[in-house]
């Protein structure tokens, strides 16, 4: 099962906010978190201290950025590379 976390809980600088206690975890084999400030949450802390696959809000910043560079430049691939080199400086 996949818990997706898409509020706002989490995010700087309410750092120690999470959605759902640590022990209730457990029952969830991927922990998405949509908050990438800061990249390492508290949700996603936990879950990794659980052994549960963890998704960083910073994947999905980058997929759409890069789905909006190739959209707003005709399909010009985007420089996913590039993209990932600035998101991980600033997050």
């Amino acid at each position: 099962m996949i818990l997706a976390n898409a509020t706002s809980l989490g995010m700087y600088p309410n750092v120690d906010g999470t959605p759902i206690p640590k022990k209730a975890l457990s029952f969830y084999d991927v922990v998405f978190d949509a908050v990438y400030a800061p990249k390492v949450t508290r949700l996603l802390r936990e879950a990794e201290e659980c052994g549960i696959k963890v998704v960083s809000g910073v994947e999905m910043f980058v997929r759409q950025a890069m789905g909006q560079f190739e959209h707003f430049t005709g399909g010009i691939e985007a420089p996913e590379s590039l993209m990932r080199e600035i998101a991980a400086k600033y997050t």
